[in-house]
């Protein structure tokens, strides 16, 4: 019995691995945009996503910037997306789909995290 626990353990810890070993390949083709074409970047981008979710691992930070929730495009460099700063939040905009996603808690955000205390 303890042997065939020991097994299972062993083969989901290699499959971890292996998932985290791909997010990494494919995140360092997102990081380097001007390397690569428009289609192999956007089908990294898809590609990074589905292994992340297919081996339950959460998306780094990095990988999260670069990566549209909506539509899965690619946002390299100002090619796909519009930058904006409104009230202290980053604003990014993607230009295939038009979702935006916030970055930053805003110009009062600082004032918040200490009121419980």
């Amino acid at each position: 019995m303890s042997r065939r626990r020991k097994g299972r353990a062993g083969k989901k810890a290699q499959r971890r691995e292996a998932g985290l070993q791909a997010q990494r390949h494919l995140g360092g083709l997102l990081t380097s945009p001007s390397d690569h074409p428009e289609e192999v970047l956007s089908s990294a981008a898809v590609h990074v996503i589905n292994t992340s979710r297919r081996h339950r691992l959460p998306l780094p930070p990095s990988i999260k910037e670069l990566v549209c929730r909506k539509c899965w495009g690619h946002q390299a460099h100002s090619s796909n997306f519009r930058v904006r700063i409104k009230h202290g939040q980053r604003l990014k905009t993607c230009l295939k789909c038009g979702s935006i996603r916030r970055f930053g808690g805003g110009p009062k955000h600082h004032r918040r995290q200490h009121r419980g205390a």
